[in-house]
């Protein structure tokens, strides 16, 4: 009879391994809008942060991510914020309903777009002079 427990060592294995991914792909991504501090990709919890900062969202959101299937619709939403952040087209969000295509889309916007707008705000505009 085989055990339940038996492919543990390789889920885990499976989850480090998406772990690492991720957290190379935000941090690369806070490194590329100057969000930080950057280390909070590595860490689990303190990477839903980062995230939202990247995506330009009111940290309160972090409750959002523990309330069930509302985290769902908080994931897809703040996706899309990121997306248009990096000037790819926002409704490339909803493929953060799928697992392993939601690390690829991540990669993609850490490596693989254009430069992306620093978080500094703009200076406003100089005065009129007489």
């Amino acid at each position: 009879m085989m055990s339940f427990y038996q492919n543990t060592g390789a889920a885990t294995f499976g989850l480090l391994v998406f772990h690492v991914v991720m957290a190379a792909a935000l941090w690369k991504m806070a490194e590329r809008v100057k969000e930080e501090p950057q280390w909070f990709a590595l860490v689990p919890f303190l990477n839903i942060v980062l995230f939202l900062k990247i995506a330009k969202k009111p940290l309160w959101w972090l409750l959002l991510f523990l309330i069930p299937l509302v985290n769902i619709i908080t994931i897809v939403v703040a996706t899309m914020a990121l997306c248009e952040r990096f000037k790819v087209n926002k409704w490339w969000g909803l493929v953060s309903l799928i697992s392993p295509a939601n690390l690829v889309l991540y990669l993609y916007l850490a490596y693989g777009t254009e430069k992306a707008p620093p978080a500094t705000p703009q200076a406003p505009p100089a005065a009129p002079q007489a």
